[in-house]
């Protein structure tokens, strides 16, 4: 039993730092919506670090599976785990695509920072507490969908690039992706599914 806490310690640690890794690429994909191209190479390596994490996350469950051959919530953990690097993994991908982007965004889109900056932070104490706050998720997620909607009616009244639809689109993606990290946290923790969203 030792061992099998142990393990899923090691990887749940693997798992906060690809987290973190995410959390970093949004906050920097932000700065450079705001015309600071010198963070896009930081990303560019944070977008490599994850894929490389992703891969390794994967290989250990895969390995713990196969060694302890788990069940019930250690084995809902290492299933999950996967998924949730995976969804990762995907943030940053879209965070380093909208840091790419060369267009003058408006004001808007900059409001939505916070509220995905206060999901990851969410998120982060659920893995320690081992409770899943879907209230709070849901209402952060509400506030970015929000901003997504009015961006989308204001580049619709006012259109100036395809770039700005894009950003658009990804920075309300990541909410959604984050969303999906709680209802797999929550699947992993309790043992039953639930649509939060």
């Amino acid at each position: 039993m030792k061992y099998i806490d142990d393990e899923i310690r090691r990887i749940k640690s693997e798992v906060l730092k690809l987290h973190d890794k995410a959390e970093r690429a949004v906050k920097l994909c932000f700065i450079s919506m705001k015309g600071d191209k010198s963070v896009v190479r930081e990303i560019a390596r944070l977008e490599q670090d994850s894929d490389e994490l992703d891969a390794k996350i994967h290989d250990y469950c895969s390995i713990f599976i196969l060694r302890y051959q788990p069940f019930a919530k250690d084995l809902r953990f290492a299933l999950g785990i996967m998924r949730i690097s995976s969804i990762y993994e995907r943030i940053i991908d879209l965070a380093q695509e909208v840091a790419l982007y060369e267009c003058e965004f408006r004001d808007k889109i900059f409001e939505a920072e916070e509220p995905l900056v206060e999901m990851f932070r969410t998120l982060r104490e659920n893995y320690d507490s081992e409770n899943v706050d879907k209230e709070k998720m849901i209402a952060l997620d509400n506030i970015v969908d929000q901003i997504y909607i009015e961006l989308m009616e204001e580049i619709e009244k006012d259109f100036k690039c395809v770039e700005e639809v894009l950003a658009t689109r990804h920075i309300e993606r990541i909410g959604d992706l984050l969303l999906k990290v709680a209802t797999r946290l929550y699947y992993v923790y309790k043992g039953k599914w639930i649509w939060i969203k």
